[in-house]
């Protein structure tokens, strides 16, 4: 769950990942209707592909049922399976048109995937594979995930990489915030999740690590100690600022202005709701 935060879908849902799994599950070779309903029809066929896959037959798209529904998908396939990925809309801006769902993965569909990919830290492969559809299956009412950084990401591709370097340096790690998260940077990941007595040990910051990563601050807090590199992690999210490490007028000022768009209450402090949005990227 660290990498892959995959969602529990049951009967009764009307999620807006129910037409996906109803896609997959025509794609497993089940004719049932694409209507965004979970209904018994749905359900049946989920209790087909559990008990095909040696899983438990319960009816219920979770954990360890979605590796065994999800079909990779990539530029040149067609099918069902492409419309499961196309039938997300993946717009990179609110005025853009959705996807056709038309089954076929043109360069359109994979410039799309790319998009949401690189907006969650994911490895920008074009494939919608295992990894992407973890992604896709929170689309349902409640948080979002937290974007991934990985061992072997910069800064030029996901711009979460200094701020994670900064409040990796907050928590200990003799790392240099550098912009390229390399060998160093996925050991002190490494080091910092067997602080939490973490059972998923990687190079990757993930779901159960952000919220015991981050640090709240605000005006006042910094430049030197923790506190200033939790600063610097900020200061790297919001364009235009110094990273001195110092939270001073212009970086309060800053942060209430993003607050006030994506985060309110607009008070300046930054905890753990305002660090949630600031990793966050869901149109350019």
């Amino acid at each position: 769950m660290n990498v892959e935060p995959w969602s529990t879908v049951g009967p009764g849902s009307s999620a807006a990942i129910v037409p996906g799994i109803q896609f997959l599950l025509r794609a497993h070779g089940h004719a049932v209707a694409v209507d965004g309903v979970y209904g018994p029809a749905t359900a049946a066929a989920v209790t087909s592909v559990q008990t095909a896959e040696g899983v438990p037959a319960d009816g219920i798209v979770g954990p360890i049922t979605w590796p065994r529904l999800v079909i990779p998908v990539q530029q040149g396939s067609t099918g069902d399976a492409v419309r499961a990925v196309q039938q997300f809309g993946l717009a990179r801006s609110p005025g853009e048109d959705p996807l056709v769902v038309d089954g076929d993965f043109g360069p359109v569909t994979r410039e799309r995937v790319e998009f949401f990919q690189e907006s969650w830290g994911l490895s920008l492969d074009g494939i919608a594979g295992r990894e992407t559809w973890s992604f896709f299956s929170t689309f349902m009412p409640g948080p979002r995930p937290w974007a991934l950084v990985k061992q072997g990401s910069s800064q030029a591709t996901n711009w979460r990489v200094l701020a994670a370097q900064h409040l990796l340096r907050a928590r200990g790690a003799a790392i240099v915030a550098d912009g390229e998260f390399g060998p160093l940077s996925g050991d002190a990941v490494r080091d910092f999740q067997q602080t939490l007595r973490a059972v998923e040990i990687s190079t990757t910051l993930g779901q159960l690590d952000w919220p015991s990563l981050i640090m709240t601050v605000k005006l006042g807090d910094g430049p030197a100690g923790p506190k200033g590199e939790a600063v610097r992690a900020l200061q790297s999210l919001l364009a235009g600022l110094a990273v001195d490490g110092d939270f001073g007028p212009l970086t309060d000022a800053a942060v209430r202005e993003f607050q006030q768009l994506f985060a309110p209450p607009a008070d300046g402090i930054v905890g753990p709701q305002t660090w949630h949005a600031l990793m966050l990227r869901l149109f350019e």
